[in-house]
């Protein structure tokens, strides 16, 4: 037996801290979602506008029809039932709404970390403090207050991964099988990103001893992926040609992403990290100089970097206004520090577990977290060289990652001696992570602002029939 292999526990009932880390979360989460200022994250007028098309049209809109349209429905479709049964009670309401779906995903895709870590042979110390990063890290805050796809996509694949690690051990588990093919298709249905689970999903059959009953635990988890997913991307090539449309592809977004642009990436991009970047992470983050759209941080053009400083803080200024992304405050510097303690030693985790997947033929007990990890990496590094913009490069596009990660980093931490000062180093990261982007408590809000509006309302008049204008005016309370 490989005498790296974690030992797994099994834990009955989940303890109390990790009851009461996931309420801290869901008390904070419900705060952000009413006073965090609305449609100032990024892309929100556009999501928000799909969801309106739905609202008032009762119809799909094209996939190429408006700015975010291009996304799988699932989510959207739930919003637009949810928006029609609050809107009496007006747009704030509505709104804090729409942002409690990405926040009840991300509180499942804290507690699936916890699980994970304990099945892989974490402590629960290790495995809460893992739970608390993948609650706390910013851009999991940040995703689970905007309106989009993007945490509830995570979420639901989250809770696919246990499932497909019990397939792992035992590919004849029917009821896994049906588990992990319900939300592994769920997650398609919501975003391109569910492709990462579905690949995990088929890794436990990848097998020679694969039995009968294997092989009808695979036929089921393929047919519910298929059932739930399929019809959308079916829809997707009947309408546009392609699987994976992306309204990237009209003038008007190509126009736009060339304005968020260092110029076409090269080689070096992906094989650099500037360490400046760790103290100015953000895009407008320029030493000696007031921050501004036009100001651009050439430390950006470092891929992971930028991937980076948008898991760790707000390098697009979503949520901390322009006006503080500059030397002299400390929040950057101090949380981009803080989260290389934790990425390390995920990444430590990760290679740890790939030399496992790699001496055991693809039979280690994390082979498929290992699995969806290198493809989400290597299909990251495909999107960004063929869409060289900034607005590519978001570390939230990683999201449904952050359950795996949680489990390397827990793995990782337990096999190095100074255990305790490492997970303190991490709770402490996670903290400041959870301080700085609480609503109010350290920053004023963002807001789209009359810039950001005029800028919308424009994109709008290219698009006429998205109704992005309508969304704007309605949930802003414009004239």
């Amino acid at each position: 037996m490989d005498r790296g292999a974690p030992r797994p526990n099994q834990d009955g009932r989940p303890p109390f801290a990790l009851w009461a880390l996931l309420l801290v979360a869901a008390l904070q989460r419900a705060w952000n979602a009413f006073r965090v200022p609305p449609l100032a994250g990024y892309d929100e007028p556009g999501h928000a506008a799909y969801i309106f098309t739905l609202v008032l049209e009762g119809r799909l809109p094209h996939p190429l029809e408006g700015w975010s349209t291009f996304h799988p429905p699932l989510y959207y479709l739930l919003s637009s039932l949810l928006w029609k049964a609050l809107a009496p009670l007006g747009p704030h309401v509505i709104v804090a709404g729409l942002r409690g779906i990405g926040s009840l995903a991300g509180l499942a895709a804290g507690y699936v970390t916890f699980r994970l870590a304990r099945r892989l042979g974490a402590g629960t110390a290790a495995a809460w403090i893992a739970a608390a990063l993948v609650l706390f890290v910013p851009c999991a805050q940040m995703a689970g207050t905007m309106i989009g796809n993007e945490a509830f996509a995570a979420g639901l694949a989250a809770l696919a991964l246990p499932a497909i690690l019990a397939l792992q051990i035992d590919p004849r588990d029917a009821r896994s099988a049906v588990t992990a093919g319900v939300f592994t298709g769920l997650a398609l249905a919501s975003k391109y990103t569910g492709v990462f689970v579905a690949v995990a999903c088929v890794v436990p059959f990848l097998r020679r001893d694969l039995d009968r009953r294997g092989l009808r635990s695979l036929v089921v988890a393929v047919g519910l992926i298929m059932l739930l997913a399929g019809p959308f991307y079916a829809r997707n090539l009947a309408l546009t040609g392609s699987l994976f449309p992306m309204t990237r592809s009209l003038p008007v977004v190509l126009k736009a992403e060339r304005a968020w642009s260092f110029g076409p990436h090269r080689v070096i991009d992906y094989l650099t990290f500037p360490p400046g970047a760790l103290l100015r992470p953000s895009l407008f983050h320029v030493p000696h100089a007031a921050a501004s759209n036009w100001n651009r941080n050439p430390a950006m053009a470092s891929v992971w970097a930028m991937a980076y400083a948008s898991i760790w803080y707000d390098a697009f200024g979503c949520r901390i206004p322009l006006y503080y992304h500059h030397d002299g405050v400390l929040t950057g510097p101090l949380l981009a520090l803080l989260g290389l303690v934790p990425t390390s030693l995920a990444i430590v985790g990760f290679l740890g577990a790939s030399v496992r997947m790699v001496r055991t033929l693809g039979r280690s007990p994390d082979a498929p977290l290992v699995v969806m990890s290198l493809v989400a990496i290597g299909l990251f590094i495909v999107f960004t060289w063929n869409a060289p913009t900034l607005s590519a490069v978001k570390g939230s596009y990683l999201l449904p990652l952050a359950p795996a990660a949680g489990g390397f980093f827990a793995r990782a931490v337990e096999r190095l001696r100074v255990r305790r000062t490492l997970l303190a180093l991490s709770a402490g990261a996670a903290l400041a992570a959870m301080i700085v982007f609480t609503e109010g408590a350290v920053f004023p809000g963002g807001s789209l602002g009359p810039g950001g509006i005029a800028e919308w309302m424009g994109y709008a008049a290219h698009l006429p029939g998205a109704h992005i204008n309508d969304a704007l005016t309605w949930i802003l309370g414009m004239p």
